[in-house]
């Protein structure tokens, strides 16, 4: 079922749902008003008859009286049980006698060759009854009025057969009405839906335009934009990373490639270099297999969104990493300091930590200067565990501190070649620390006095 039959029947069905409680309200008003008016008419028949008959009683005569003609009448002394008067339709028809000052509603059946009381086409009657105390003449008299009602109940029927009538009838007005409003209020849907459709692979620039209302569909519609914005860039990183992971691999496999060309040529075997030309490439096939593995894990990385945490102090990772990284730095003849205090928890998957710590502090080594220094400092401020890694390298330009995390992104090719990098060690520390809800960032010290990486973790 469409969202447009849906809004109609939901505003239908409340319509008819107010309609017809608002109907019932008024039925039962109509129900009830007749019986106040008959109740009414019935005392006042019920008195008159109580004067006649209690005068006729104090002049001596039989109460008997003519005028009653259309009601059920009995009037008893209060205490007797012989009724002093009986009305002609009372002796004609046996009704049950309400209790004292309460009212019944009764039917019987009474062919209309017994007599005409307006009944209907099963002959049934219905009788609306109630009983009085009245006093007259010092004495206390019980009245039993009824009257046939057939007439008005037949009268009230019809009228709720023409309310329910209506009520059927303006539902469906209601149910073409809000069809027709719902198909007006869901035309921006059906515009964004129409142009969400021309947004392809192939078309991912394009975006929903937005009016100035204000409105859900124009926050609907920035939201799709801003959608469309985040997979238009995630589409064009995929498409950077397949480019960049071709272009990495094109250069070994082309060395190895010309490797096995000179080492099936007669001159290298004359000139014994078979063994030189095998270690370059076992050296390209290393580098190879290093970028492999660090797209495997970058695009395992990727994929992960959350995972299961438990308590690491960074204090004692730290300080592992320091041990082991102790002889590279002493080979470039690197100073490494370190400062922070022996307990910094954080929740966190320990192998994930030591592999991007490990990459932050490898890179300050290697991308260092002889005779310079590397200070790893550590503390806790708030709920915030904070790690700074500094050394005396190079400094970098601002376009080069904002690409300095994307895959493959290489300061210099030179000293990545040098080095060994691939240009995916900061990518995957980003990610590594994206997944313990951190944050890792990269600046620049003034005046050449190095650089400095930045990573914060929840403590």
């Amino acid at each position: 079922m469409t969202v447009r039959k849906k809004i109609a029947l939901l505003i239908t069905a409340a319509g008819f749902g107010a309609s017809l409680i608002f109907s019932a309200i008024i039925l039962w008003q109509m129900l009830e008003q007749p019986r106040r008016i008959i109740d009414a008419e019935l005392l006042a028949v019920a008195k008159r008859a109580v004067q006649i008959v209690d005068k006729r009683l104090r002049q001596g005569q039989a109460p008997a009286f003519v005028g009653d003609d259309g009601y059920w009448l009995k009037i008893y002394l209060k205490g007797k049980k012989k009724p002093l008067y009986q009305s002609k339709l009372a002796k004609i028809i046996k009704l049950p006698e309400p209790r004292v000052n309460s009212s019944i509603t009764v039917s019987r059946t009474i062919p209309r060759t017994r007599i005409e009381l307006g009944q209907d086409d099963e002959n049934e009657v219905t009788f609306r009854m109630r009983t009085f105390v009245i006093a007259g003449g010092g004495r206390e008299f019980i009245v039993c009025a009824a009257r046939p009602v057939e007439v008005i109940i037949e009268e009230l029927w019809d009228t709720a057969v023409g309310v329910l009538s209506s009520l059927l009838f303006s539902s469906l007005l209601l149910l073409a009405a809000s069809y027709f409003v719902a198909g007006i209020i869901l035309e921006p849907v059906r515009r964004i839906n129409d142009q969400t459709r021309e947004i392809t692979e192939r078309h991912l620039d394009r975006r929903i335009p937005v009016g100035g209302e204000g409105d859900e569909f124009s926050i609907l519609a920035r939201t799709l934009n801003k959608v469309f914005e985040r997979l238009q860039q995630a589409f064009l990183s995929q498409k950077r990373l397949l480019s960049d992971t071709s272009h990495e691999l094109k250069t070994p496999l082309t060395m190895i490639r010309l490797s096995l060309d000179e080492l099936h040529s007669a001159d290298a075997v004359q000139g014994n270099r078979c063994s030189e030309i095998i270690d370059r490439m076992t050296i390209q096939t290393l580098r190879m297999e290093r970028l492999i593995k660090n797209l495997l894990d970058l695009s395992a990385l990727e994929i992960l969104t959350r995972m299961p945490k438990e308590p690491v102090n960074l204090a004692i990772l730290l300080s592992s990493l320091i041990q082991d990284y102790q002889l590279l730095a002493e080979a470039g003849n690197i100073a490494l300091k370190f400062h922070f205090p022996p307990k910094l928890m954080v929740p966190g998957r320990v192998e994930k930590l030591e592999r991007a710590f490990s990459n932050i502090i490898d890179n300050a080594i290697k991308y260092n200067k002889a005779g310079g220094w590397v200070e790893i400092k550590g503390g806790k401020m708030g709920d915030k565990v904070t790690i700074t890694i500094t050394n005396t390298g190079a400094g970098l330009s601002e376009v080069e501190l904002s690409r300095i995390f994307e895959p493959f992104y290489r300061i210099e090719e030179s000293r990545a070649l040098r080095y060994g990098g691939s240009g995916l060690g900061l990518s995957i520390v980003k990610r590594i620390i994206e997944l313990h809800n951190g944050e890792v960032k990269m600046e620049d010290l003034a005046d050449g006095k190095g650089m400095r990486v930045t990573v914060e973790l929840p403590g």
